[in-house]
């Protein structure tokens, strides 16, 4: 009996396995590829084999790949915002589809801050940035791909390599830090400068209080929320993405400066305008032969000489005078010596895939980039590794890490800069700003082929960048950032969600400077030094949270979250350096080896802490009328013990219009959404973490003072060196949205317009001494307040002409004026501040624009003695020379006529963004318009005005005051005038008004039927240009000024800004 059951099992187990074995030999490949309406590869897509829990999803370029039973199989595909379709599989492996739009992105998830909302859900002010786009039109920086792309949104950079881009939303809410918050994978930082761009998978803006204010005092100055590319089910896909080009400053960036000939007749022209005899050491009987060096270098005339030699082993005050041959027409050209075409170029690896348990996403990407000028570049390596597992129904788990390498030479390393970046903001290390002050009759190198410079006599006292620039090449900076978090979340019930993360921002930075002796300058550093330092910055991030959502009907919805957070902040720092080193080699460089004694510094840096409660609270009825409410209360180490608690509450409201029953004959309409909110967020960055406390000077001989005031022995003791405010308290910022959203012709148009109304008060702005205190360092104190206000919006179409061409458009507008409404508690008082050599050029002051230009109005040159006479008493007045407005007229040119001259505010921008599809071809182009801002050209007082001696631009020669040339711009040449080069004045400010083709790119995607056989299911490759093109009448080298270092008090000062190159790229992005 029991071998009878058994032989029967048996006979049923082979009949099984056969038929299993005949199914499965059965089950086909389908591949295939999803697309919109404009052959645009959709992500996302789910396909399934309908009636089987059989399914895929599409990767980011539309491509899919699943197995399917038989040839009765129907394969479903379905999308957000998209018509669903079904296809019978039949005899095919390769089905192709395409789907159609319904409304046109309403249903699109848009990730708002800690939670999701679908795009026609949300009440508050956000800007979706298109990543599709950017995204195929490479950008070096997560600043360069929001320029121009994001309504509200301003992004200044500089042409150093991997400088990051200042990035601003809707003006400035403080006189201090105005950078938003980045929140990458959930994990809120400051610095976003080390992220690849190619990892970016989405980009969404929170530019109010409904969208950010969930952020706290993080937000004031806005959100950036930034996701990074994610796993989805299916087989592995791989990736290869690369790019290679060069960069170069464009032609027109380059000033025009006299040659040597051109320098002797200026000189001998502001002679006669002085009325002086021309006496000139080296131009005195015309141009010579060769010139005489004040200094010794390292060889003796006629004797040759190893430059690399030269450079590691000069004993430079030991040998005879050597001579240096002086170019005598056109000179030298500083600015074409130190700039170079500089080699770019990318290669990223990617990997995505998983089931339906887990997914994940990494990337591998390498990225260099040499500088405009020569011996400078940046290499930078990323790896990101994102994963996300749901072992069970009821748990997701998952992480978002990224490992970041920057190494970055040739220029003096910034101690403060943790993610690499070259900044030039240094004028002693800046290659524009030397090769500006440069005269042009010295040569780049003496006899001997050492660097040439001023010891010449006669030629200033600068540095040349042709010297500073080889010099500089070993300062090194490297830079290590850990970055992402580690989440759970746990589905409690089918409402009830319960999430915890844990994130990180861990920077490690160091660097070496060495400082070189420099023989050939006039004014010479006569002992080498080197200096080394270390830093680090450790941030980490705990949020949880519990998110709660219930549908009553179709008529209610309700959404609940709630969060506790904690954030920890420090940095640390140590420095040494030591001075006298026999050795300039690299390779016998190091704090041991120098013969003086080191001097070292540190700082631990004073911890700082946020700890956090809040929550959001939204109701949705009938799909028409949407609320949302949040409130924060955040408690921040940084204020005293009195002060450190904020409350920031925020409302919103919705009205679609569209689903009001008198809107459905209104059939153009899809979508209409009135929306507006009001709320308040608060600001702690621009308070050091030890404001509220008073420090004593480190020595006990700090203070050496008869306080007797006997005339005996001092009283040595400790003195303060800072005084501390414990009742430092928030900036706080309140904010009034109003917007109209819109989608129209189905989905063919989509609109959005916004009025903002942001008020700070309580500005913190470090206090002012009187004369009559100490020089002791002050604290931040709340006096100030000020106002930004305007409107921005955004407008994108698409559609299709004819069977193969295609169409895209999208264009963000923004205008906003500022005001600083008042500075102290009795509204009168204003601040200065200073652009070298000029003095004061910008002032905040009650009822003006921030950092608006301050000094004399220039009316005019005199054209005769008749003018001369009827005006105010001036310095240097006479026929010729520069007419002062006299703005008191009290008949005296002095600081009290000084006055505003300008703006540096535009008063709108606005980004165009143009595509064409022609089959397999497509066309991009991307726009950008600045308009109405004034910049502050302070490089003309160097290049037309300066009272040293160096280069000079040719309007020194052809555009000052002649009885020949009565139109000139510029006052007569007078070698003993020292008021015209040294006052501010609106000579100096300029239209920076400017367009520029930002980006222009063509590409090739290769058809499936000529790839596939090579396993792969993409392949396309790309030329583009980047700032192709500029149209402007600003006379500097680049109009695009934006930010000068740090602060927005010296926002639109071109104070030898290096300019923004010109790059060619060719591409290629591959799938297999």
């Amino acid at each position: 009996m029991f071998m009878e059951k058994f032989y029967k099992s048996l006979s049923v187990f082979i009949l099984l396995l056969v038929l299993s074995s005949a199914t499965v030999l059965a089950q086909t490949t389908v591949t295939g590829r999803v697309i919109d309406e404009f052959s645009d590869g959709i992500p996302g897509v789910s396909v399934l084999v309908k009636g089987t829990g059989t399914g895929v999803v599409t990767d980011i370029d539309g491509n899919y790949s699943i197995y399917v039973p038989s040839n009765e199989s129907i394969l479903v595909f379905s999308f957000i915002g998209y018509v669903s379709r079904e296809e019978v599989v039949g005899n095919r492996s390769e089905i192709n589809v395409t789907l159609e739009e319904s409304l046109l992105g309403l249903d699109e998830v848009i990730v708002t801050g800690y939670t999701s909302e679908r795009k026609r859900d949300i009440v508050g002010s956000v800007s979706v940035v298109n990543t599709k786009t950017t995204l195929q039109q490479p950008s070096f920086t997560l600043g360069n791909m929001l320029q121009g792309r994001a309504a509200g949104v301003t992004v200044s950079g500089t042409g150093a390599p991997g400088a990051a881009a200042k990035v601003r939303i809707r003006g400035f809410t403080s006189f201090g830090n105005n950078d938003p918050l980045y929140v990458i994978d959930g994990v809120p930082t400051d610095n976003a400068n080390a992220l690849n761009p190619q990892d970016i998978e989405s980009v969404q803006v929170l530019k109010d209080p409904v969208s950010a204010s969930i952020y706290g005092s993080r937000a004031a100055n806005g959100v950036i929320v930034v996701t990074t590319r994610q796993g989805t089910s299916g087989k592995t896909n791989l990736t290869y993405d690369s790019y290679v080009g060069f960069q170069s400053l464009p032609n027109r960036v380059y000033p025009t400066m006299l040659n040597t000939e051109e320098y002797r007749e200026h000189l001998i022209r502001a002679a006669e305008g002085a009325g002086i005899p021309f006496n000139s050491r080296i131009f005195q009987n015309g141009i010579p032969q060769y010139l005489v060096s004040n200094m010794d270098v390292n060889a003796r005339p006629g004797e040759a000489t190893n430059p690399d030699f030269d450079r590691y082993n000069w004993d430079p005050f030991s040998f005879e005078n050597t001579y240096q041959i002086a170019e005598t027409s056109p000179g030298t050209d500083w600015h074409r010596d130190a700039a170079q075409n500089g080699i770019i170029h990318m290669h990223q690896i990617g990997a995505t895939g998983g089931t339906d348990k887990g997914s994940y996403s990494m990337g591998l990407n390498y990225f260099s980039s040499d500088g405009v000028f020569r011996e400078t570049g940046l290499q930078r390596t990323t790896l990101r590794a994102n994963t996300r597992f749901s072992p069970k129904k009821w748990i997701t788990i998952g992480e978002n890490f990224q490992l970041a390498f920057v190494d970055q030479f040739g220029s003096s390393s910034d101690p403060n800069n943790l993610s690499g970046g070259l900044d030039f903001n240094n004028e002693g290390q800046n290659p524009w700003y030397l090769a500006t002050r440069a005269a042009p009759f010295i040569p780049l190198q003496d006899i001997n082929g050492n660097p040439a410079g001023t010891s010449i006599g006669g030629a200033g006292q600068t540095l040349t960048a042709h010297a500073v620039l080889p010099r500089n090449r070993d300062n090194k900076f490297r830079g290590i950032t850990l970055f992402g978090n580690a989440y759970a979340q746990l589905h409690l019930t089918k409402n009830l969600t319960a999430s915890t993360s844990f994130g990180i921002d861990q920077r490690y930075g160091n660097g070496y400077n060495f400082t070189w002796i420099t023989p050939e300058k006039a004014e010479p550093i006569r002992n080498n030094a080197y200096s080394e330092y270390f830093n680090s910055f450790t941030s980490w991030t705990w949020t949880n949270s519990l998110q709660y959502n219930l549908n009553i009907g179709d008529k209610h919805v309700i959404k609940l979250f709630g969060a506790t957070e904690a954030i920890f902040e420090q940095g640390r720092f140590l420095s040494a350096s030591r001075v006298d080193y026999d050795f300039n080699d690299p390779d016998f460089r190091s704090i041991n080896t120098g013969k003086n004694l080191p001097q070292n510094s540190g700082a631990p840096g004073t911890p700082r802490t946020l700890s956090s409660i809040f929550g959001k609270a939204e109701y949705q009825l009938m799909d028409k009328y949407l609320f949302s409410a949040t409130l924060r209360r955040d408690e921040a180490s940084v204020f005293g013990p009195d002060f450190r608690v904020g409350v920031f509450p925020a409302f919103g409201f919705g009205w679609r219009i569209s689903e009001e029953s008198f809107m459905q004959s209104a059939t153009m309409f899809d979508e209409l959404k009135l929306r507006g909110g009001w709320g308040q967020m608060g600001s702690q960055r621009n308070v050091s973490a030890a404001n509220a406390y008073s420090f004593f000077g480190a020595s006990l001989n700090g203070t050496a003072y008869d306080i007797a005031g006997t005339n005996g022995l001092p009283q040595i003791g400790y003195r303060p060196s800072v005084v501390g405010n414990p009742s430092t308290k928030w900036e706080a910022a309140e904010m009034v949205n109003v917007g109209l959203d819109g989608s129209m012709f189905g989905g063919r148009l989509d609109f959005t317009v916004e009025y903002f109304n942001n008020t700070t008060n309580d500005l913190l702005v470090e206090r002012q001494r009187n004369g009559l205190e100490p020089n002791v360092g002050q604290p931040r104190i709340n006096v100030g307040t000020m106002v930004n206000k305007g409107v921005d919006g955004s407008l994108s179409t698409r559609g299709k002409m004819g069977k193969d061409w295609s169409y895209n458009v999208g264009m963000t507008f923004t205008h906003y004026r500022n005001e600083a409404v008042k500075i102290d508690a009795e509204g009168s008082s204003f601040l200065l501040f200073g652009a070298g050599r000029l003095g004061n050029v910008q002032r905040i002051e009650a009822g003006r624009p921030l950092a608006s230009f301050w000094g004399w109005q220039v009316d005019g040159i005199f054209q005769t003695e008749e003018e001369v006479t009827a005006h105010a008493d001036m310095p240097y007045k006479r026929v010729g020379s520069w007419k002062i407005r006299d703005i008191n007229n009290d008949g005296v040119i002095d600081g009290d006529d000084q006055t505003f001259i300008g703006n540096p505010i535009p008063k709108f921008q606005m980004g165009m963004d143009i595509g064409f599809n022609y089959k397999n071809w497509d066309f991009q182009t991307f726009l950008f318009w600045n308009q109405g801002n004034q910049i502050y050209n302070y490089t003309k007082w160097s290049t037309h005005l300066r009272g040293f001696e160096g280069g000079y631009h040719t309007d020194v020669l052809y555009d000052t005051w002649t009885p020949e040339n009565r139109g000139a711009s510029m006052p007569i040449l007078n070698a003993n005038d020292t008021f015209s080069g040294a006052i501010s004045n609106s000579w100096y400010v300029e239209d920076g008004s400017f367009l520029r083709v930002r980006q222009m790119q063509i590409g090739y995607t290769f058809p499936m039927a000529q790839i596939e056989r090579l396993g792969m299911y993409r392949a396309r490759i790309y030329v583009q240009g980047q700032n192709v093109f500029t149209f402007t009448n600003y006379s500097g080298p680049d109009p695009d000024i934006g930010i000068l270092g740090n602060s927005e008090l010296q926002m639109g000062v071109d104070q030898f800004r290096t300019p923004a190159p010109r790059t060619f790229i060719v591409g290629i992005n591959v799938g297999f």
